[in-house]
């Protein structure tokens, strides 16, 4: 039976021993931050494998291919995604960020607390008995003072008999442990620690080795080092440190105690935020882009900090062409205090949800009737199909304005309604397609034009001779490349979030083919829902460029990230890249299926036509995901939040839209279905509706006019104080008057919730 039909009762999921009641259809991440587990999670749709857990009993339903973060080993071993695992049956769950390795907790004492830099401390630890655990390898502490508040560290020292440990530990904003240790005297105080646990640690060998940190990643690093000296490694070294400014250094005596005294010991510091700084003589940058001139003669790589500087590392090894074997890694994840409620939200707030009516059903039919008018209007042709688009083009923007908005969220009791409204998305788009490409043709092809005639009365092959060529030419673009950017990809946008529902992932793939973008399908949902709002993301436009430059730089690059998602997919799994196993290759077949379509019903006029209106469609969404993320920032380790994210609430972007404006709450429950999805007028807020924003952005100064402010208002009330840094440099690459001398790290802490009603 259809997955959208389908009802299972609840099941239980014991989490490292804890039993939470899983309900039906919800994830076991859903459900363990509801019930107020503290599971780590970043991206929520299956991109990240930062929720990665070990199934050790039971059956789960996996909601998506896991061969695209997960290597074949781990899910031989058991690893499954708890944000895309449904349990079949009740399941036993063993969750990494805890692992045991020694059958009980060792306690100790603080014995010592150095401050390292302003928001690093390490701790030094006295444990009642040693812990047996090799340099690079991680452990849980619990104080005795924060007993719900455990959270894992790396060992900064190197294995000692005598049971005295080292922890390097970074202050995160509204964090229990790490504000505990930072601003109370801990010195003395009761701790524990449960490990040791983690495959970090150096591995056997001669030739040189790189180590690349960040931040407090530079941790187990120096463990290692301690050790190679401990048992005499001699091995050539380079160590590659990142960081924001030079106050963030630190360690840096007993570095230069290790390139004293090791030959072929070399050190290379990278400041990210410190340009002005006219005392640093060292790179500028990001410490991954100076990868390439350090690689050379390089056996193994040891990768240890954000998982953005992480996953950039790797990508650059690996296109030097390091083996995935040499190159080994710890991606630090930043772990906060949640509250949960709405399919598992995270600080969202709870709403009442009054029974949807058969109009919350109907609203969402407005897309399929600009696409069944668009249809009329391009059989009609010539005046006809200028009144069309512009009837569309009218009744977006200024229904927007006109109508206001729509906050409601109704609980839709029949979702498969809507999700067949959905999937009929794709009989319109290939009609629609048809009709054009027959308007092109020079006969009847198929006696459509005939039947049409028989049918209505309506001589449509006499409308096409006596039409003018260029207005045909110009409104099919126009209409058709806007109904495949509206009614095309917003619906496979849907669709393909739906990575279990394989009708869902066809009709959605082949909704993209028509805009040339089925790698979409792919880099969407396992690249910008995990990098959305840093400079890693393609899709995500930074402060100050222009919207034609973007288009340009999303396509180039979101097809690149597609094929390589895509093509580490298949190498997981030891299959040939070059093969139909490729979805991202597939895709491209998809594609080229339907240009060789239009030249059999249209010959190359055909296929000239469809290519541009293709691009146009490609084009439209590259505006919408400039609009949607512009000028956003997010520290990479940290979950997504409303906050990464412009919102709109209004009623055409809504309803013709299924809910794309609320995009807000998309990005920080990228699970949710566009009916599930809430309005969060508090979220950072478009000015106006999606069409009347699309036009603003092709007018570059009148729309850096409006952006600005809002960009202020966001780095002031949104941004938390780490974002803020990062905001600050971004406004001085911006070129942007007004933003290149704003300085948001300097401004009053935001309300503690990070968000405040938009202007």
């Amino acid at each position: 039976m259809l997955h959208i039909f389908s009802r299972r009762g609840p099941r239980t999921a014991r989490i490292n021993g804890r039993a939470v009641e899983v309900a039906p259809n919800e994830t076991i991440l859903q459900a363990a931050l509801g019930d107020g587990i503290d599971f780590p999670f970043i991206c929520r749709v299956g991109g990240c494998a930062t929720c990665k857990c070990r199934l050790t009993g039971g059956e789960v339903d996996e909601l998506t291919e896991t061969g695209y973060v997960l290597t074949e080993e781990e899910i031989a071993d058991g690893y499954i995604l708890a944000c895309q695992s449904r349990p079949r049956t009740d399941v036993e769950i063993e969750l990494p960020a805890e692992p045991v390795v020694s059958a009980e907790k060792v306690a100790g004492r603080i014995v010592g607390r150095e401050f390292l830099t302003h928001d690093i401390v390490r701790l030094d630890v006295q444990l009642d008995r040693p812990l047996d655990y090799r340099a690079g390898q991680f452990a849980s502490l619990t104080l005795d003072d924060l007993p719900e508040a455990s959270r894992s560290y790396s060992f900064s020292t190197a294995p000692d008999d005598g049971g005295r440990v080292g922890f390097t530990i970074r202050r995160v904003p509204g964090g229990a442990f790490s504000g505990h240790v930072f601003d109370e005297d801990v010195v003395g105080a009761g701790v524990s620690a449960r490990g040791p646990a983690g495959e970090f640690h150096l591995r056997e060998g001669e030739g040189r080795a790189l180590f690349v940190a960040g931040g407090s990643g530079l941790a187990p690093i120096l463990a290692i080092l301690e050790e190679m000296d401990r048992t005499g490694d001699r091995r050539p070294v380079t160590l590659m440190f990142g960081a924001r400014q030079e106050r963030d250094l630190y360690a840096l005596e007993e570095i230069e105690g290790y390139a004293a005294r090791r030959p072929g010991f070399r050190f290379v510091p990278v400041l990210s935020d410190d340009d002005y700084n006219p005392d640093w003589k060292g790179r500028h940058g990001f410490v991954t882009d100076f990868i390439a001139e350090e690689a050379e003669g390089v056996e193994a790589a040891y990768l240890c900090g954000p998982p953005g500087m992480v996953d950039s590392a790797e990508g650059a090894l690996k296109a030097l062409g390091m083996p995935g074997e040499a190159i080994h890694a710890d991606r630090f994840i930043i772990r906060e205090g949640r509250q949960s409620n709405f399919w598992g939200a995270v600080g969202l707030p709870v709403i009442d949800r009054p029974r949807a009516k058969p109009g919350d059903y109907l609203k969402f039919g407005v897309l399929h009737m600009a696409g069944l008018l668009a249809i009329a209007t391009v059989l009609l042709g010539g005046f006809y199909a200028v009144i069309g688009v512009a009837i569309i083009m009218v009744a977006y923007a200024f229904g927007d304005l006109i109508a206001g908005e729509d906050v409601s969220t109704p609980d839709y009791g029949q979702p498969w309604i809507l999700t067949l409204q959905l999937w009929t998305a794709l009989p319109l788009v290939m009609l629609l397609c048809f009709c054009f490409m027959w308007q092109l043709s020079t006969g009847d092809p198929l006696g459509f034009g005939a039947l049409v005639h028989a049918t209505t009365g309506y001589d449509i092959v006499a409308a096409r001779a006596e039409a003018n060529p260029v207005v045909r030419y110009v409104t099919g673009i126009v209409g058709v490349g806007l109904m495949i950017g509206g009614l095309a990809t917003i619906t496979a946008h849907e669709l393909t979030h739906r990575t279990w529902d394989p009708v869902s992932m066809f009709v959605g793939r082949w909704l993209l083919a028509f805009s040339f973008d089925v790698g979409f399908s792919i880099e969407h949902v396992y690249g910008h829902h995990r990098y959305v709002a840093t400079d890693i993301d393609p899709a995500t436009a930074p402060r100050g460029r222009n919207v034609y430059a973007h288009i340009v730089h999303s396509i180039v690059h979101t097809n690149l990230g597609a094929a390589r998602i895509e093509a580490d997919r298949l190498r997981r799994k030891g299959l040939p890249v070059w093969s139909l196993r490729n979805a991202y290759l597939r895709g491209l077949l998809m594609s080229l299926s339907l240009l060789v379509a239009a030249f059999l019903i249209a010959g190359w006029l055909g296929v000239l036509m469809f290519t541009l209106t293709a691009l146009f469609a490609r084009s439209l969404l590259e505006i919408v995901n400039y609009m949607e993320h512009y000028g956003m920032i997010r520290v990479p380790e940290q979950p997504v939040q409303p906050r990464h994210s412009w919102n709109t609430n209004a009623v055409f972007s809504s309803w013709a839209m299924f809910n794309l404006g609320r995009h807000s709450h998309h990005h920080a429950q990228g699970e949710v279905p566009f009916q599930d999805l809430m309005s969060l007028p508090d979220a950072p807020k478009m000015r106006y509706g999606y069409l009347a924003t699309m036009g603003i952005t092709l007018i570059p100064p009148a729309w850096n006019r409006m952006m600005v402010e809002r960009l202020k208002h966001w780095d002031a009330n949104y941004a938390s104080p780490e974002e803020r840094v990062l905001a600050r440099e971004a406004n001085r690459r911006s070129g942007l008057r007004g933003l290149m001398d704003y300085d948001p790290s300097a401004l009053p802490p935001a309300g503690s919730s990070g968000a405040v009603p938009a202007e």
